[in-house]
């Protein structure tokens, strides 16, 4: 699967492999700090009990608590909701939240709902409120999105959501491999101005509001209305995360657990750490690089460049590195060297900061061999769907704490930015 970044122009890449296909070899590497009532652990493991017809690799989850707005009694708790740096909005399967009768939301006289694209697929569903919770923190009345894994779907895809899953909807628990999405992205809102305005022209349509009969016609949303960063509505942990995991071996871990911390600078345990790089994110919507970094890695320059736990590997074309995979991998973009190969990389931003980071890459085909689930060494050709893109995706936090601000909040006033 593959997330959304934080443009929502679909831009994390994730690629399926048999991760934990075999005997689980049982290592387990744990960072247990910071801890704090705004900090939360997140799972790297094989997934949830069910659904699977393959294992997965570099998958972060959370647990979040949902419940109707205004009950303490109408509430479930979920896990194993893949958690996203890259995308925006909490984004739940029907079946998790079914019971609790969530209210629906309506856009034009008729129930909102949206298609939410990633690189490979995309989610469907309608728009309903919770409030959730998550660690010590409450979000109330959180605009949110349903994913329809009815079967038969209750409301119907489009035609123009098909098109953006390019075939591939992420509709049930085996497809999406989690119960849900927490996307806890750059931005406050997954759409807006142009959902605002209700213009889709020349992009797909995120937002329709649907009759009883189910059809959807393209519709204009408040961004209030639209799916919301749950981080941005804290009441004082909300102008961004940390993401810290533990380091791994080449090999990686059947088990990795780290934290989650909310908020930059707010309390002891979430500060800016001493002489780390601060990188901004191009904030002009109408340059090709918006809301992305650059990075320089041997002769290659990438300028569409981003940090995000929701890619599972480091995704970046123009290297000499083999995708001739033989195993597992066999078939798909997966690298798989004869040896392990070290690539010294550079990041930049348009401020002229720059920090250099080496990326490590060990043959996907070993990894996979391992029935490991966590992996710092996994990484694959972008390919088509990310041109220009250098993707440090999950294994890019393993041994760190990577910090995302959220545009408009405090510290990011002028812009978004990672920091680590």
């Amino acid at each position: 699967m593959s997330a959304c970044g934080g443009s929502g122009n679909s831009t994390e890449t994730t690629l399926t492999g048999p991760g934990v296909s075999g005997v689980v070899n049982g290592t387990e590497v744990v960072l247990s700090q910071p801890q704090g009532s705004n900090t939360t652990e997140v799972v790297v493991d094989a997934g949830p009990a069910a659904g699977f017809s393959m294992g997965v690799a570099n998958l972060p989850y959370v647990t979040v608590k949902v419940c109707a707005p205004g009950s303490s009694t109408a509430c479930a708790t979920i896990d194993h909701v893949f958690l996203d740096t890259g995308s925006v909005g909490l984004r739940l399967l029907r079946s998790t939240v079914a019971s609790l009768n969530l209210p629906a939301m309506t856009a034009s006289g008729g129930t909102l709902a949206e298609c939410y694209p990633f690189v490979v697929g995309a989610v469907w569903g309608p728009m309903a409120t919770a409030d959730l919770s998550i660690a010590g923190e409450r979000a109330s009345g959180l605009p949110m999105q349903i994913i329809d894994d009815s079967s038969p779907a209750q409301l119907p895809a489009t035609s123009d959501c098909l098109a953006a899953a390019n075939g591939d909807m992420l509709n049930t628990l085996g497809k999406l491999q989690a119960k849900g999405v927490l996307g806890v992205g750059m931005l406050r809102y997954d759409c807006g101005l142009l959902c605002e305005l209700g213009n889709y022209s020349g992009t797909y349509t995120l937002y329709y509001s649907c009759n009883a009969a189910g059809a959807c016609v393209p519709a204009a949303v408040r961004a209030d209305q639209q799916v919301q960063n749950p981080v941005a509505h804290f009441a004082v942990n909300n102008n961004g995360t940390i993401l810290a995991l533990p380091a791994l071996a080449d090999t990686g871990a059947s088990v990795a657990r780290g934290r989650l911390v909310f908020g930059i600078g707010t309390q002891p345990n979430n500060q800016l750490p001493i002489g780390g790089a601060v990188l901004h994110v191009e904030t002009n919507p109408s340059l090709d690089d918006y809301l992305y970094i650059s990075t320089r890695a041997g002769s290659g320059v990438y300028p569409n460049s981003y940090i995000d736990s929701g890619s599972n590997g480091y995704f970046f074309d123009g290297s000499s590195i083999s995708t001739a995979c033989a195993g597992a991998g066999a078939g798909s973009n997966w690298f798989c060297p004869g040896t392990p190969q070290l690539l010294a990389a550079t990041l930049n931003d348009g401020l002229g900061v720059q920090a250099g980071a080496s990326v490590r890459i060990v043959s996907a085909d070993l990894l996979f061999a391992s029935a490991n689930t966590a992996f710092a060494t996994l990484g694959g050709a972008a390919g088509s769907a990310s041109p220009g893109a250098f993707v440090w995706g999950l294994p890019f936090f393993y041994g760190r704490s990577v910090y995302t601000s959220i545009w408009g909040q405090a510290l990011a006033v002028n812009g978004p930015w990672y920091a680590f």
